[in-house]
């Protein structure tokens, strides 16, 4: 059983494009023209590179370049990938380190694709621990190959994508992408957050394509604004971003590009973004080119600077209210055509892109130039809905088709990873103009953006489709808006425990304004800690206090610990929790831990305290107030909190707490399990397991379905690829009534403090695409 690296951890879903330039000779990609090559004088050409006047680098230093003058790939500069086949974006090559795909000739770096057979190779380098920098102006100078399914690309990865958590939340810049069949058009990205968000820029090449010529590809990455440059010519700027832990706040900006990132060249042969090759492709003398790449920085103090004074752009949202009949559609009979800024819009992908749309007699008629390649492809859709947390919502809508066909509809949200808060559900559309209607409870956070997709593409038909009286209403529910805390993510009931969300990474901490000298946050390397300093005037009658209050605690066993330290070498730390109160003397470990134990009733107090007692300067971090339990929130009584269901790109689930019809159990709806075990899974991880110790897992389960789930406590492999487990997996028989499920083992392998406890609820023996529902309750890990 294992999570699988699905995400991208690199290429986007972006759009961008550059100018003409000179062009250079193609690299050989045979090792008899190398070898041959080798001996000859280096007569590297120099790219012509036509440039513009919007990139200006005064206040700029080199600080590192690679021109590739030498002879091959310099190994002090540059790791080389190795990856089979598929590890990201369902990609066909396999990344090598061969003189076949990774070679310098004539002062080029050539990274060359290979097909053998129905086997494809290719190269990927980076310059991970050895050139790794915090903001600058990264340019690499290139020129791409030309063919479908080719996607070139120079990007940037942070060096530890732990500090904020994995893609997307670490980040990611894209200074160029260029599809292999579109080689006019440059696509520029950043990716950040959780849900997933991006930001993307395009730009057409007026001359020479990139597949023609060399052009200097730009990135300028500062505190603020990532800026994106062709030939010198500015196409894109992005000063709004975020990261956070879906459940948890958003780290204070701005994360996630405030860290050291390194650089990536590399050529993907296929994928789920750019496609596949077909018979068009070359594979003949046709690699991305690099004739050099270079970094340039301006002063530490002024990224400092910058980045202290640094601050999220404000949105002004305005909120959509419904009309006098209740409906949020804009336009909803098409009395006054499409107004594609305003109300409707017609999206169409590039397999779509000569399908066309008409309005008349409060209608309209959608007909497809092509069946597309994803459903997609041929999209109308109106944005701007908003969505309110708790509330019941009907849409309604009337369709025919000129011949039998299907069409997919969504509800979901374009800020927030394109989340789906009405799964795509086909309709079977006939040529007799029929009312179709469905409803569905919004259970995320509210969005005052969501979107209400109808689409055309991949479904076997190109036959036109006419839609008309489309209404989406609130018919029930209570819109809460999604107000009062919530258990973060993690299982913690504090917020911003590690001190780094908010303003000054201060959020949701109460400081009096006498201590608001005394109090602050270090940033330091990305170090955050919470800082107290107590002069001679601080004592136990006349302490420094910091509070947070409201935290959504009920009747249980809980564990309070957190990490402190003294600056002079001893001092007092006081911690209060409801009635609850803990002191403990502190030494210059600053990364010292301390954790207390105890009971919490209802009616003993739903705040948090830090008291500094003594005079010093203190360091405290990672508060953090849990259940006292092996597996957080087993009972699902805290919703998600502690809990992640994954669902891959090919199989269909969607899930809730319910607690209508449950006693608050974990409930997830699957349409399609998908071909592996771990296509659809529920998960919690940082599950402490004590090598030598033994244990006992437990827990409930039910199916709407006969069929088999498996289950096991398994090492986290998102770093290192390893998933295995602990014990021999639980392997359930699902029926219809619940059966409580059990295991008990010693743990024989070394401590693991960050195990993963996984449900696999994917294909276990056969794949099944008939919806049923999968329920999962009453998760307990004891010791025993």
């Amino acid at each position: 059983m294992s999570l699988k690296q699905v995400a991208k951890c690199g290429m986007a879903y972006a759009l961008v494009a550059a100018m003409s330039v000179s062009l250079l000779t193609g690299c050989g990609n045979s090792k008899k023209d190398k070898k041959t090559d080798a001996n000859k004088e280096n007569t590297k050409p120099v790219p012509e590179v036509v440039t513009g006047n919007d990139l200006s680098y005064d206040g700029y230093t080199e600080v590192w370049k690679d021109e590739f003058d030498g002879d091959s790939l310099n190994r002090d500069d540059w790791n080389v990938e190795l990856h089979n086949p598929g590890w990201v974006n369902e990609e066909l090559q396999a990344y090598v380190d061969s003189e076949e795909n990774i070679y310098i000739k004539d002062g080029v770096l050539c990274l060359n694709p290979v097909k053998d057979g129905d086997k494809y190779t290719s190269g990927r380098v980076n310059t991970q621990g050895k050139h790794d920098f915090k903001y600058g102006l990264f340019e690499a100078v290139a020129k791409v190959p030309e063919g479908m399914g080719y996607l070139p690309a120079f990007w940037l990865m942070p060096t530890d994508e732990n500090l904020y958590g994995q893609w997307p939340k670490c980040g990611e810049i894209d200074a160029m992408e260029v599809m292999g069949q579109e080689t006019n058009t440059l696509h520029g990205t950043i990716h950040y957050g959780e849900p997933h968000n991006q930001s993307q820029g395009t730009y057409e090449s007026k001359g020479a394509s990139f597949s023609e010529a060399f052009h200097t590809f730009s990135v300028e990455w500062e505190p603020d604004k990532i800026t994106w440059y062709v030939d010198g010519i500015k196409y894109h700027e992005e000063s709004d971003w975020f990261t956070a832990v879906k459940g948890d706040g958003e780290v204070t900006y701005p994360a996630p590009f405030d860290q050291p990132f390194y650089m990536i060249l590399n050529l993907a042969v296929g994928g789920s973004w750019v496609g596949y090759p077909d018979e068009t492709t070359s594979f003949e003398n046709n690699p991305f080119m690099i004739d050099s790449v270079k970094v340039y920085r301006k002063d530490d103090s002024y990224y400092q600077e910058k980045e202290d004074s640094a601050v999220k752009p404000v949105k002004n949202v305005e909120v959509r209210e419904p009309d006098e009949n209740g409906n949020y559609l804009l336009n909803a009979d098409f009395s006054t055509g499409i107004k594609a800024a305003k109300d409707w819009i017609l999206h169409l992908e590039s397999d779509g892109k000569d399908s066309t749309a008409e309005v008349a007699d409060n209608q309209i008629v959608i007909t497809p130039s092509k069946e597309g390649s994803v459903f997609y492809s041929v999209q109308l859709k109106q944005e701007g809905i908003p969505l309110f947390t708790g509330a019941e919502y009907e849409v309604k809508f009337e369709a025919c088709a000129t011949e039998d066909r299907t069409i997919v509809l969504d509800v979901e949200g374009p800020d927030n990873g394109w989340i789906r808060y009405y799964e795509d559900t086909p309709y079977d559309i006939t040529t007799e103009m029929k009312e179709y209607s469905f409803t569905f409870t919004m259970e995320e956070d509210s969005d005052m953006n969501s979107s209400l997709e109808f689409n055309l593409g991949a479904q076997g038909s190109v036959a036109p489709v006419t839609i008309r009286n489309v209404s989406l209403k609130q018919v029930g529910g209570e819109a809460t808006g999604g107000s009062g805390k919530k258990v973060r993510a993690n299982g913690n009931y504090i917020y911003n425990g590690a001190f780094q969300e908010g303003d000054k990474r201060l959020g949701f901490w109460d400081i009096p304004e006498t201590a608001a000298d005394k109090v602050y946050v270090t940033n330091v390397n990305n170090d955050r800690r919470l800082v107290i300093t107590a002069d001679d005037s601080v004592s136990e009658v006349s302490p420094i206090t910091i509070s947070q209050s409201e935290l959504p605690m009920v009747d249980g066993k809980y564990a309070l610990s957190f990490n402190a330290g003294c600056e002079e070498g001893s001092g007092i730390v006081k911690m209060t929790v409801g009635k609850e109160s803990f002191t403990d003397s502190v030494d210059s470990d600053k990364d010292k831990a301390y954790e207390h134990k105890f009971a919490y009733a209802a009616g003993d107090g739903d705040t948090v305290t830090i008291s500094i007692t003594a005079p010093g300067t203190y360091y405290i971090d990672n508060v953090f107030l849990g259940e006292d339990a092996l597996v957080k929130n087993g009972s699902f009584n805290a919703g998600m909190a502690g809990f992640t269901q994954y669902t891959y790109d090919s199989a269909k689930s969607e899930y809730t707490v319910d607690s209508l019809s449950e006693d608050n159990a974990f409930a997830v709806t699957i349409y399609d399990t998908g071909t592996e075990d771990w296509h659809v899974q529920l998960f919690q991880d940082g599950v402490n397991l004590e090598q030598g110790k033994t244990y006992r897992l437990t827990f409930d389960a039910k199916s709407t379905m006969d069929r088999g789930i498996k289950c096991a406590l398994q090492h986290n492999g998102s770093q290192d690829d390893v998933w295995d487990a602990y014990h021999t997996p639980i392997s359930a028989e699902l029926t219809s009534e619940y059966q409580t499920f059990t295991t008990e083992f010693t743990m024989e392998a070394a401590t693991d403090p960050v195990a993963r406890l996984d449900f696999s609820l994917g294909k276990i023996k056969t794949q099944i695409t008939e919806n049923h529902s999968i329920f999962i309750d009453n998760i307990v890990l004891e010791e025993i």
